[in-house]
């Protein structure tokens, strides 16, 4: 049996607090925060919030784990969302960015776009390092 390395466990608890700002902003404060285009329909966001949530909460559980074989598989999961996240992003952003305000556009390229890559390499960093 293999141990979690600290890199690893410092590479959850990141995944588990983004995790838990993107489920709040996005659960609790969409229309505050994430909203100045006026959309109509705010159950997507919602329910990516409660996805983020979802991959807080598996963080949390992982952290209270000892071996690596234990984890494996929800590690991947924790970080294989991040994928789909970053493409979905990138491809609303060229497609609609020209119908959204710059403020919004610029969200999406400063902020939440990067973050997401960053975890994502996070990943597949450590999973690499982890499997060594």
């Amino acid at each position: 049996m293999t141990e979690i390395k600290k890199l690893t466990k410092i590479a959850i608890v990141i995944v588990a607090i983004v995790g838990f700002l993107f489920g709040t902003i996005l659960t609790f404060l969409y229309d505050m925060t994430m909203n100045p285009e006026g959309w109509t329909n705010p159950y997507y966001p919602r329910f990516f919030g409660g996805i983020a949530y979802l991959v807080s909460i598996f963080a949390i559980i992982l952290l209270r784990k000892k071996e690596w074989e234990e984890i494996k598989l929800t590690f991947t999961f924790l970080y294989s969302f991040f994928l789909p996240t970053l493409i979905i992003e990138i491809t609303v952003t060229a497609i609609f960015g020209s119908t959204f305000q710059p403020s919004t556009v610029l969200t999406f390229l400063t902020t939440t776009t990067p973050l997401m890559a960053v975890l994502l390499v996070l990943g597949i960093v450590t999973y690499l390092k982890q499997v060594k």
